[in-house]
């Protein structure tokens, strides 16, 4: 297998990967602008908080870790041919402390919507989000103009060019023998042991920081996942982001011989009027699962007013959900609330007989 030294390709491509990195940092710099927007209408509006769920999204880390990979790789480059690379360093850097402020954020955003908003500590994050979205502008322009290619007072891009000239050992070919000795494939393992040990420690306040940060970030998510996926509430919980779900009662029975479960609810909604929708609550039963029926919910009258499409208000309002059931099993009956796409509520039942 033949292998060619990297140098050659990131000196021709060297304003094209720029121009990516810029596309990334921009992305970062707008996800960063709205976040900053919305806390500013909270602060002027606090029913604007409900929508804050609309502002976490944990995709703009892996554009951060694409943009700070490049940026490194760009400083490895420059630091090859000697040239000017402080500013990579700084830009990896700073958007490592971004990845920390930006989950902290999205934390705060998270519960917002559950929490009234209390003044001190909003403009505290509005003020945080304003701050480093200012050098985020300046480092994307810096990258944007490196990527064009323009001479600046500090950066004289044209003469980098020049002096950056492609040499033949740049893009000298490597041949690597798959089915050579043993004892010459050691010895390559052992170099490239060697000189990932020389990058390792003239890199390691940047590596480790990037290290931490993804270990933080999985931590954080498989926390999230694990509170999201397997937490099981309890009757009298109340559960939901927007509209607030508590079960207040819970009965089984029988009628005509066929076997029901009895749902007695609340529900009111901390954003604008809108409807429940009756398939995201659904029975467990061991491993069937169930979904209200609307046709045979009025036999049941006396425990409560059948939930059909009424509207959803600030106000608590009692109804009840009917289930035709296959079997009764009082140890593993659940309630499975699916709000969003990404957030379900597990609710334990303790059926009473009806």
């Amino acid at each position: 297998m033949i292998l060619k030294k990297p140098y050659a390709f990131l000196i021709k491509h060297f304003k094209l990967i720029h121009l990516i990195i810029t596309l990334f940092l921009g992305i970062t710099a707008y996800q960063c602008k709205n976040i900053y927007d919305f806390l500013n209408k909270c602060i002027e509006n606090n029913n604007n908080r409900y929508d804050a769920l609309n502002f976490v999204n944990y995709n703009i880390f892996i554009y951060i870790i694409i943009a700070i990979i490049l940026m490194s790789i760009i400083r490895w480059l420059l630091k090859y041919k000697d040239k000017p690379r402080t500013i990579y360093l700084y830009s990896i850097l700073y958007y490592s402390v971004i990845i920390i402020v930006l989950l902290i954020l999205f934390l705060y955003l998270d519960k917002l919507p559950r929490e009234q908003i209390v003044q001190k500590t909003i403009r505290i994050y509005r003020d945080i989000s304003f701050m480093i979205l200012i050098i985020q502008y300046i480092i994307t322009i810096i990258m944007f103009i490196r990527g064009l290619g323009f001479d600046i007072k500090k950066f004289n891009f044209r003469k980098d060019f020049e002096e950056m000239h492609i040499q033949a050992e740049d893009a000298e070919e490597i041949e690597v023998n798959a089915f050579s000795k043993v004892p010459e494939l050691m010895n390559v393992a052992r170099k490239q042991k060697r000189e990932l040990g020389y990058y390792y420690k003239e890199n390691k306040l940047i590596i480790n920081i990037i290290l931490v940060l993804l270990i933080a970030f999985a931590i954080y998510n498989g926390y999230k996942y694990f509170n999201n996926k397997m937490k099981i509430y309890e009757e009298g919980d109340i559960v939901g982001t927007s509209n607030l779900l508590k079960i207040k009662e819970t009965y089984y029975g029988e009628l005509n011989n066929k076997k029901y479960i009895i749902l007695k609810f609340t529900i009111n909604t901390l954003g604008n009027n809108n409807y429940l929708n009756t398939g995201v609550v659904n029975l467990k039963i061991d491993n069937e699962s169930y979904t209200p029926d609307k046709n045979i919910c009025y036999k049941f009258k006396e425990k409560g007013i059948c939930y059909k499409k009424q509207i959803v208000n600030k106000q608590e309002n009692e109804y009840i959900f009917v289930y035709e059931v296959k079997e009764f099993n009082n140890e593993n009956t659940f309630i499975d609330y699916s709000e969003t796409y990404n957030k379900n509520y597990i609710i334990r039942l303790k059926p009473q007989e009806y």
